[in-house]
């Protein structure tokens, strides 16, 4: 019996690291802005409270740190980054950060 799982197990593997390196889509990227309540101060496209979130991504467009400083302004918070308004911190497990960060510079097209 444990031999006829072991190919199974060892395919799952495979299929979730090839995963993995697939680009967030959209509907997944908005059910994490969903999730963790973003869009009360951001919009994909327009100026709230907060930047749009194409408007981080271009920001952060040619940034080699991009993904680091994003997430930590998601995570801790930040202030006058974007004008005099704080960002609250979020609790996010490190995945779905991950995810999300990777959604938000994802929208970086002109």
């Amino acid at each position: 019996m444990k031999l006829k799982t072991l190919p199974v197990l060892a395919a799952l593997c495979i299929s979730a690291a090839a995963l993995a390196d697939e680009p967030v889509g959209f509907d997944e990227g908005s059910k994490l802005v969903g999730k963790y309540q973003c869009q009360a101060c951001h919009s994909t496209d327009k100026t709230m409270d907060g930047p749009s979130f194409h408007d981080i991504a271009k920001r952060y467009g040619s940034d080699p740190n991009a993904q680091a400083e994003v997430s930590e302004h998601i995570l801790n918070g930040s202030s006058g980054a974007w004008g005099p308004r704080p960002m609250p911190s979020t609790a996010i497990p490190d995945a779905e950060l991950k995810m999300l960060v990777e959604w938000i510079l994802s929208l970086n097209h002109d």
